[in-house]
């Protein structure tokens, strides 16, 4: 079964399909967590455990 996986690496374009794939994703990810606003959200789930505590 590995070997019939390694043998599709010389397919270039199966790699770069999946690199620009996974290069996309991961600005989208970037650009989604620093969009205008989630700094308040993130500070807010940051002190979420705190919170909690406090009323226990």
């Amino acid at each position: 079964m590995k070997q019939q996986a390694f043998a599709h690496f010389t397919d270039t374009y199966l790699v770069a399909i999946g690199f620009f794939l996974f290069f996309f994703v991961f600005l989208g990810v970037l650009f989604w967590i620093q969009r205008k606003g989630s700094a308040k959200y993130y500070d807010y789930l940051s002190h979420l455990p705190i919170r909690e505590e406090e009323r226990s």
